[in-house]
């Protein structure tokens, strides 16, 4: 029992794969996350970058509608197709797919997740609330279809268009959900994408330890102890204000 105990507490001192970090805020649905094991995908635009994952850095090339109808007969069939042909023009047949390009990339939830752990102030000061909420620690080795597909964001000084060709790289519209300015490489930020924004539910073991900021009220830190009650392997810690640079005290709290 003792090793077991030991080997709880020398987790809180890792980073690296296979350990992420998630950052948030002193407010209920923190407390959900916690005591029902899920993770909220956010919809792109109520993101704080207002240019993470716009639709403006899709170019879509010419599109062959020969190849487009051939497209079709696969999916639907040739007597479908033949219908869609005579109710639509061409013009309007491009237009249509232009237009679901921005609701195709809407419809999608995002999670964000750091390479880094609470050393990083700027992370806690953006996104705990001034260090009055938290950060969580995951191993993706844990549940590793949930983490499937976790990728590093790809920082670029310009953000660069991605050029789609349909039936040739559609696939690489994706990318865009992992694009973001160089000057938020600080975050050193990893990311999931799903189908649909909302609630994606996760194996509990995978949340390893909660950590409350230094400003994390007394009040807030008894909620978190509330809500952690079935996760027993995972330790709640708070952090001591730091006094020297890139070196974090935590004490262990629950």
């Amino acid at each position: 029992m003792g090793n077991i105990i030991n080997s709880m507490l020398e987790e809180i001192k890792k980073a690296g794969k296979p350990y992420v970090f998630r950052y948030r805020q002193d407010n209920i649905f923190t407390l959900e996350e916690i005591k029902d094991s899920y993770i909220y995908f956010q919809k792109r635009e109520l993101l704080n970058d207002p240019f993470d994952s716009t639709p403006d850095l899709v170019d879509l090339k010419y599109i062959s509608i020969d190849n487009l109808y051939k497209a079709f007969e696969k999916l639907v069939g040739k007597q479908k197709t033949e219908f869609i042909v005579k109710k639509l023009s061409q013009k309007r047949v491009e237009e249509t797919i232009r237009h679901s390009i921005p609701r195709f990339i809407n419809k999608h939830g995002i999670a964000c997740f750091s390479m880094l752990p609470g050393v990083n102030m700027p992370l806690l000061a953006n996104y705990t609330n001034n260090h009055k909420g938290l950060y969580l620690q995951y191993n993706i080795d844990l549940d590793l279809d949930f983490f499937s597909g976790l990728k590093l964001m790809n920082y670029q000084k310009e953000l660069k268009k991605i050029s789609i060709e349909l039936l040739e790289n559609e696939e690489d519209i994706y990318k865009i959900f992992f694009l973001k300015q160089e000057n938020w490489s600080y975050e050193q930020e990893l990311r999931l994408v799903n189908e649909e924004f909302g609630k994606y539910y996760l194996k509990r073991e995978a949340l390893r330890n909660i950590i409350c900021g230094y400003n994390c009220s007394e009040e807030y830190i008894e909620k978190v102890l509330e809500s952690n009650k079935l996760n027993k392997h995972v330790n709640v810690w708070k952090m001591e204000k730091p006094t020297v640079h890139n070196r974090l005290k935590l004490d262990l709290i629950g």
